[in-house]
């Protein structure tokens, strides 16, 4: 290995390009496991990694818009409207797909997991004021920035 190969295998691991990750999702499903494939392409260097993980959260949110606050100023009480927003972490889930492995160069790869939420877990809903999502993320836990598919919304 030359030393550009070198600075660009460190430019690779320090932005996260080593490689580019993907996810597809079957429906997110309460009941029962459901399927989620993630793939990896690699660049022009091999990636060597400690794990490919998929990380799930259930989010809810919540946003009133128009609401009066009062605070003081110097003495005197005021009022104020604004939007009052809130958020909660309802399911956290961390899932090893695969163990420690080693990636060549300009290939694609592709590993299946199973998903099963837990029993308690809050269905998918969207209202005026609030919602309950959840939104997954799959990536290779490798040196320096993890090359990662960025947050997927799921849907039922």
């Amino acid at each position: 290995m030359g030393f550009f190969d070198s600075v660009k295998s460190l430019t690779n691991a320090i932005t996260g390009g080593a490689a580019t990750v993907t996810l597809q999702c079957d429906r997110i499903s309460f009941n029962e496991p459901f399927k989620v494939v993630v793939t990896a392409v690699t660049e022009s260097t091999s990636v060597k990694l400690d794990r490919v993980y998929l990380y799930l959260q259930g989010y809810e949110e919540v946003e009133v818009p128009d609401v009066d606050i009062e605070y003081e100023d110097d003495g005197d009480v005021r009022r104020r409207t604004e939007t009052v927003r809130a958020s909660n972490e309802t399911v956290d889930l961390d899932i090893t797909v695969a163990e420690a492995q080693e990636l060549e160069p300009h290939q694609t790869y592709e590993w299946e997991v199973e998903i099963e939420l837990p029993s308690d877990a809050p269905k998918i809903y969207r209202g005026h004021y609030c919602q309950h999502t959840y939104r997954v993320l799959a990536g290779l836990d490798c040196f320096g920035n993890d090359p990662d598919s960025g947050w997927v919304e799921l849907y039922d």
